[in-house]
């Protein structure tokens, strides 16, 4: 054995000499100090039907998100701090009327809406560690929403592979959905989320993504919060840079019966977030 080993060494090192060279990595590349603003819009629309009754809500959303970093460790993990610097937010009710907030109208804001949503605008939302693929290491400081939230939606719309990804490439992010209150009681789900490397420039590359949750609760009403939890679309990467430019995710999922025959409850939402260039 150890003479045939001997043997196949010298063609060994021959074929690694002719191999190309791995490309490294892609990261995610941060500095102490600088900050990241993306515009976001989002609108969702929920309908439910029970009885030949329908009662549907849409609510709309723009806002202005900005990381700011505050450090970055010799691992190249960076502390990051979220916050909102200009939020709108609109509610259309079953019935017809209109919820409004608007951070640079406070004025012709909805009363009881302007009291709830002004403290979230130009205050630290979060503080997080993440890596340099873009996973959340660390959840450090959580003042809206559940720190679970970072888990399934990642702070920049995806995590890295490994290596340099190449046209066609797949890879999978396995995860956990923790269903928090109100929705369930803190239970958590197996979930992956599929990318694929779709096209790549010298403008970087665009990224598909797909989520799958393949165990759910039997009961067709226990199901319906996994509906916003399962979305698909695309991601671009600048991989020179060293950040996401573009995050464009949509949804459109119905659950049948969850209140007896007859009855369904659908959810759609068009999400985007565009960097914002210095």
């Amino acid at each position: 054995m150890r003479t045939a080993t001997l043997t196949a060494l010298p063609l060994l090192l021959a074929l690694a000499a002719q191999a190309p060279a791995q490309a490294p990595a892609w990261r995610f590349q941060w500095q102490p100090g600088q900050v990241f603003s993306y515009r976001v819009d989002h609108v969702m629309t929920a309908t439910e039907v029970v009885e030949d009754a329908k009662v549907e809500t849409v609510n709309k959303m723009q806002s202005v998100k900005r990381w700011q970093v505050l450090a970055v460790d010799a691992a190249g993990a960076a502390t990051l701090q979220l916050s909102m610097s200009a939020l709108r937010f609109e509610t259309t009710t079953h019935k017809g009327d209109v919820l409004l907030f608007d951070s640079s109208n406070l004025d012709k804001s909805t009363p009881a809406l302007r009291e709830q949503m002004a403290k979230y605008v130009n205050a630290p939302l979060a503080v997080l560690r993440v890596d340099g693929t873009g996973k959340v290491v660390e959840v450090k400081e959580c003042k809206q929403g559940s720190p679970s939230r970072f888990e399934s939606e990642p702070p920049f719309g995806m995590v890295l592979p490994a290596m340099a990804p190449r046209p066609g490439q797949a890879w999978d992010r396995p995860y956990q959905v923790t269903l928090d209150p109100p929705q369930g009681t803190g239970e958590k789900y197996a979930a992956t989320q599929k990318f694929v490397c779709k096209s790549m420039d010298a403008k970087g590359a665009i990224f598909g993504l797909t989520t799958l949750i393949p165990t759910m609760p039997e009961a067709a009403a226990d199901r319906v919060p996994f509906l916003q939890l399962q979305p698909e679309g695309e991601i671009v990467f600048d991989p020179v840079k060293g950040r996401t430019r573009a995050v464009r995710l949509a949804i459109d999922k119905v659950q049948l019966g969850h209140q007896g025959e007859g009855s369904s409850y659908r959810f759609k939402s068009t999400y985007t977030e565009e960097l914002m260039e210095p």
